[in-house]
This record gives structure tokens, C-alpha cells and sequence, in this order.
């Protein structure tokens, strides 16, 4: 018999979800069946599976060793990658806010969000080494920036807090604005309306005027901060959150994020000059917490010659 006491972290879990993490190898309809013969007990009762465990519940496994380790992969802990320059670490500077439920990193460029078949480290890796990834529970980042954007990455710490913070995205209640340095001069604030396939070749998103088939309608926002010598500071208000939205959004009206060569721009750099850099939470969420990620030193450097 294997016995798990459910910690804060994971409060919040189905006993299925729960279930099919320390059982990963056991297709759902074998976990129904060991639920209906008892052999899986939440608190030393017979249980369905949708019960919502909480901090201190006890779930049982009634099974023998073999069955037991046939269907269980062992969590290994996610370990940062060594280095003289600390690579592979959350820097303690760029934690906007932390609690037992959520974190706000401010990104640097540069750094991918989430893993891919580079074999880079990423963000969410190095939220798992940080957090200790124990128990079923694995933290997770919830808004994924463009490798080249910095700013404010969203992470949950709980079962709760991933929760919420994954249903304040879906349900678009969360007030988000980026910074851009663009190219051109931008005369007057915007209020921009059009339409966006994401389902384009080669990882680039198209922009239509006028509704068409498979495009979804964009919203955003501009207000012009300062503009001079070429270029415009501003900051941008997504109304929608779509892929690329900011960055072809703003080619297609003519000013491309400056160093943004697959949109338009012709100044390469090693960063897009965007930055998220504010978020207003909803009400549910820390209060409604604002949280601001200062702007970084090689976008305030061209600001200052603007």
C-alpha cells in the first residue's frame, strides 16, 4: 500500500487528476476501475475521482508493488544548469511579486518561456528548479512572451493559483500593456481594429482590414508617449490577446517593432524593442494587484534618443 497526504501546493486537484500523476502510465479507464474496487481511497473511503482534494487529505493506493511501479514514472527534480555566469537560475532582482500561490518574473530578451526541441533553457524550467518541483504538482508559467520580448510572465505556484490565473486569461479579465519602440512617427493615439490569421506558414501571423474566413478580430491600442529622430515610444493596450498581435498589428499600419525583421523592420537587432510591462489583475487576485516590470536599460537607451 502506498499512502500521499496532499500538501497545500496541490490542493485543489481531482483525486483523478491526482490519481493519474502518481499512476502516469495507467490508461483512465484502469484508474476507474481501481477507483470502483477501493483500490485507490481518499481518507480511507471509497471515492469516484472528481472529489476536489484538499491540504491534508489522505489517498491510498491498494495496490502490490509490481502493479503499483508498472504504472508509476518517478518525478525526477528539474536541477539548474551549472555555470560560472548562473545560468539556469530565477534572478532574485527580476521577481516582481511572490507568494505561495503565484510569482511575476520580468523576462529578460532573450530567454525562451517554455522548452522546445533546442534544448535551451527555458523560463519555466528554471521556475521548476527554483520552486523544487515536489510532490505531483508541477508549477507552471500561464503567458508565454516571444523569446526576443521581456517583460511580465505570469506563473502559478498552486493548483489555486494556476487556476485562477489560467481563467483570468481565458476569460480576458486582465488589463495588459506592452511598450514598443517603433519605426516612424506616430502622429496621434489609435484605436486599432482589424483581423488576424494565426494559422499562416513559416511561424508569421497575417492581418486583414476587412473580416475573412479564419480570421479572428484584434483590438489594440496606442498611445503615443514621445516620438523623434524616425522613431515613436509608445504603449499599447491589448483589448484581445492573439498571437503576434502587437507585433503585426503594428506593421501592417506602417511602424514595425524596431528590430523586428520578420514584420517589417529594417534595423536588426538583437531584441524587439517590446516590453510588457503592465498588468492589472482582476479583483479575485490579490486584490486586483497591479504589477509594473521596469523598463530595461538597452530599450531606455534608445528611448533617450528619441
Amino acid at each position: 500500500m502506498k499512502e500521499y497526504v496532499i500538501s497545500e501546493k496541490e490542493s485543489g486537484l481531482s483525486l483523478m487528476k491526482f490519481a493519474s500523476r502518481i499512476l502516469s502510465g495507467a490508461p483512465a479507464g484502469l484508474l476507474h476501475k481501481f477507483l470502483r474496487n477501493k483500490n485507490i481511497e481518499l481518507n480511507g473511503r471509497k471515492a469516484n475521482g472528481k472529489e476536489i482534494l484538499t491540504s491534508g487529505d489522505h489517498v491510498s493506493f491498494f495496490l502490490s508493488d509490481e502493479t503499483f511501479d508498472s504504472f508509476h514514472e518517478e518525478k525526477k527534480r528539474v536541477e539548474s544548469p551549472k555555470g560560472s555566469n548562473g545560468a539556469g537560475s530565477l534572478d532574485p532582482d527580476a521577481i516582481l511579486y511572490e507568494d505561495e500561490d503565484y510569482l511575476f518574473y520580468n523576462k529578460p530578451a532573450g530567454l525562451r518561456s517554455q522548452s522546445d526541441d533546442s534544448g535551451r533553457i527555458s523560463l519555466n524550467d528554471m521556475l521548476l528548479a527554483y520552486t523544487g518541483c515536489e510532490g505531483v504538482f508541477r508549477p507552471s508559467i500561464c503567458n508565454r512572451l516571444d523569446t526576443n520580448t521581456s517583460g511580465i510572465v505570469m506563473c502559478g505556484k498552486s493548483v489555486s493559483g494556476l487556476k485562477k490565473l489560467n481563467q483570468a486569461i481565458r476569460d480576458h479579465r486582465m488589463d495588459k500593456h506592452y511598450r514598443a519602440i517603433v519605426s516612424g512617427i506616430l502622429e496621434e493615439d489609435m484605436h486599432l481594429v482589424a483581423f488576424l490569421d494565426s494559422e499562416s506558414n513559416n511561424n508569421k501571423v497575417l492581418i486583414s482590414d476587412k473580416p475573412m474566413k479564419g480570421y479572428k478580430e484584434i483590438i489594440t491600442d496606442v498611445t503615443v508617449i514621445k516620438s523623434g529622430a524616425g522613431l515613436s515610444y509608445a504603449e499599447i493596450g491589448l483589448i484581445t490577446g492573439r498571437k503576434h498581435q502587437i507585433r503585426a498589428h503594428l506593421s501592417h499600419i506602417g511602424h514595425p517593432v524596431l528590430g523586428d525583421m520578420k514584420y517589417g523592420s529594417r534595423v536588426s537587432l538583437k531584441r524587439l524593442m517590446l516590453h510588457s510591462y503592465r498588468l492589472s489583475l482582476p479583483q479575485e487576485i490579490l486584490d486586483g494587484l497591479e504589477i509594473v516590470a521596469p523598463i530595461p536599460r538597452d530599450m531606455r537607451e534608445v528611448i533617450n534618443d528619441i
